[in-house]
This record gives structure tokens, sequence and C-alpha cells, in this order.
């Protein structure tokens, strides 16, 4: 019989977990099933479930379903149904060798992901019509990394190959269209592809930007359902739907994929991820909690606090220049040409700052584009030529009562929390009303 030790040593050769991780999940599997099963019986339980078959000391890969495709596994076996085909494509390496790869979508009852064929002999089976859409196909021995547009993939080098219609296989359990699995946000990893339906608490606009050379559109929101809420971010032509998704609007994502964020796990489009705005059928109430942000003192911020915010009176409005130009390809201030870009034709940036007091204590508060510019209620060029206007606003506003949303973030140098605010308003006196009726 296999011992723990060399059964552990077969797990991580097959599946690329580390040994201490093995441990941690025999021990966490005889808790489980509250110590009825010895070490080495719970070793032979997680083989099992990682879709390793051992038998007479021969280890043969069995299929796993989707939904349990780790990172890092080797000799990855998988049945699943072909959702979509993108390519082949040709490429060429930096040895100036020509070579093809074709990504395939599989789907099981589980979930979908994607495969990415790079033998020749399995890229021939999809030019030859031998695999097509719906096609049903086993991958054997494939290796699991991370993808370039992010989330998870199986890679069919030299080594693995797809089986067309395999004879041997039960294939009952595979449905005729891929499923549509929704994940609460709550319960979202790092990783994986994801659908989520959630509705719009915030959203940013786009940003164009321009990094080592590449051109493009980034989208910023927030979504959020029954359990909790994420940001969602669109790339490029997927930003055309921005305006469309007003805050308070319903947006299904179908297809897209995770990533740990600065501020938790984000959803992030790709090329072929699906948004439908308003979905019909699908409901969501009105007031989802945390969909606006939590109303809190000044002195009860602490940093890294988000989606907060804070009311209270402007105190006062720091400097006198308020529109910045920036270099579009760096992002650096400038003044004329660029030290690191030469010239270039400069982007409008507007910055305020402020402080505000509500009582309980003070706060530098930071706003930048919509942002200032709503406060200052004036545009990037009519700030820059009408500075008797500008001084005349903040004249109004000093003395008044704002409402800021954003996050705290604490400034190292000069060892202070300042709050960035994303919205800024003047407090709405029905909402008020209501409030001191409840």
């Amino acid at each position: 019989m296999v011992r723990v030790e060399e059964l552990i040593q077969i797990v991580s050769d097959k599946t690329g977990l580390l040994k201490g991780e093995i441990r941690q999940r025999i021990k966490e599997k005889q808790h489980e099933l509250s110590g009825l099963v010895s070490e080495e019986g719970a070793a032979y339980i997680i083989a099992n479930e990682l879709g390793i078959k051992t038998q007479n000391r021969v280890i043969e890969v069995t299929p796993v379903k989707i939904k349990d495709i780790m990172p890092e596994m080797r000799s990855v076996t998988a049945l699943g149904r072909v959702k979509s085909i993108n390519g082949p494509r040709e490429f060429t390496t930096k040895k100036g060798l020509k070579n093809k790869v074709c990504n395939l979508e599989i789907f099981d009852e589980t979930g979908t992901i994607r495969t990415v064929l790079w033998n020749a002999s399995d890229i021939e089976k999809v030019e030859k019509g031998n695999i097509k859409k719906n096609t049903i196909v086993q991958i054997k021995n494939g290796y699991v990394r991370e993808g370039w547009k992010g989330g998870y993939e199986v890679n069919l080098g030299n080594q693995g190959m797809v089986i067309v219609d395999p004879d041997d296989v039960d294939t009952s359990s595979l449905p005729k269209e891929a499923p549509d699995i929704l994940s609460s946000i709550r319960d979202l990893t790092p990783g994986v592809s994801a659908s989520i339906i959630g509705r719009v608490t915030h959203n940013w606009g786009v940003n164009e930007f321009d990094k080592d050379g590449r051109k493009g559109k980034v989208g910023n929101l927030i979504v959020r359902d029954e359990t909790g809420g994420t940001r969602l971010v669109l790339w490029n032509e997927q930003t055309d739907i921005i305006p469309k998704l007003e805050v308070g609007a319903i947006v299904k994502v179908d297809n897209a994929y995770t990533k740990e964020g600065q501020r938790g796990v984000e959803v992030q489009a790709n090329q072929d991820t699906k948004i439908t705005v308003n979905p019909k059928g699908v409901e969501l109430p009105e007031t989802l909690e945390g969909s606006t942000s939590q109303e809190i003192k000044i002195n009860e911020l602490k940093d890294g606090d988000n989606y907060k915010a804070i009311r209270g009176m402007v105190v006062n409005v720091y400097g006198s220049t308020f529109v910045h130009d920036m270099c579009p390809n760096c992002n650096k201030k400038i003044t004329g040409s660029c030290p690191n870009c030469g010239d270039v034709k400069p982007n409008k940036l507007t910055i305020v700052n402020t402080m505000i007091d509500d009582g309980s204590g003070s706060i530098r508060v930071s706003m930048f584009r919509d942002a200032a510019e709503n406060f200052l209620n004036m545009k990037p060029d009519e700030i820059e030529s009408k500075p008797e206007t500008v001084q005349a606003n903040i004249n109004t506003l000093i003395g008044k009562e704002m409402l800021f949303e954003g996050r705290v973030k604490n400034n190292v140098q000069f060892e202070r929390l300042e709050f960035n605010a994303f919205k800024v308003s003047a407090p709405d006196p029905v909402k008020e009303a209501e409030k001191l009726l409840k």
C-alpha cells in the first residue's frame, strides 16, 4: 500500500500543489470526518477529489470537474463540451519561428474554462472541423496557469492531447448548453471565471491611458447584490456601455474573470465578456445594504476605510491653481514640454483640496476630475479663464455644509489621515427630513 508521504509526493507531482498544502487538506478532511478515518485514508480521499486514482501503486489521473481545476495543477484530465473557438492564429517566437495557437472554451455542468492548444496535431483537428462548437472533448495531461487576460486556463503542450467524442467515457452528465452559473459577490474568489448580477452603486466613467506605448480606455464601477459589493472594470471597446450603466441600473456580467485588487476581489471584463443592462426578468431590491456610502463622523474614520460618506462644513480651500497639465503618456504634471516624453498635448486635470469640519473633528479632502469640477461648479476651461468666478464660488462654499463620498488614506509624510472624495454634493433636505422622521 502506498504510504502517506509517498502519496503526498505523488499528489504534489501530479497537481503542482505544495506538500504543506496537501498535508493541511488531509488534516481538514480528518476533522471534517470527525476523526473516523486515518491520515492515510484521508490522503486517499484528497487524491481522489483531485482526480488522482491510486490502485496497486499505479497512478491514473481521472477526469476532474471544471470547478475543481485549481492553479498550478499538472497532468489535468477533464471532460467538456466546446462552447467557443478562438483561432487558430499564427505567431512568431522570439527566435523567429512561426507557430500556431488555438483557444477553446469548454464547459461541463459545473462551469467553464479556457483551454489553450499549442501542439500541431490538436490544432489540426480544429482546422479540419473535427473540433467545433458543441463537440464533446476530453483534454488529457494539461497544465494550469494564469491566463494573460487573468483567470486560469488549461494548456495542452506536446505532452497533452484532445480526444474528440471519447468512447470509453460517460458523457451523459454534460449539458447541451453552457450552464448559466451566477456567483454571489460575497463568494467571489480571485483567479476564476465568474458571472454576476448586481446593481450599479458608483460609476466613475471612462479614462484613457497610454502605458508603454499601448493606448486604451478603462472604466470603473461598483456593483452590489444582496451579499456584497465589488469593483467592475471594463476595458477598451467594453467601455462603450459605461454611459448606460447609470447608478441604480441592474447589470448582468457573463463570463468575466476575477482578480485580487487593492481593495479585495474585483471583476474584470475581457473580449469574451457579455454585459447586459437591466436584463429582463431580473430583480434586485431598490436599496441594497452598502449601496450608498456609509455616513460616518470624522473622528471615527480609520486608515483604509472605503465607501464612506462624511458631512461637514467647508472651512478652507487650499491654493489658487486648480487645473494642471498632465502628460498623456507618463501621467506626470508638466509645465510646457514633458521632461520624459518631450512635446506632447497635455491632458487637463482638475484638483481641489479643502478642509471640512463636522464638530467631531476636521480632515483634509482631496477631489479630482468630476468631483473637483462639481465642487467648484465649473469646467476646466472656465476655471482657467475666469479666476474671479472661481474665487466667487469658493467664497460661497466657505461655511457651507457639503457631503463627500470616498475613502480614507494615511498621508505618511505628514502623519495624518486624509479623505479622497470621488463624489461631492449638497445634502438633500428631503432625505434629511426623512431620516429625522425615521
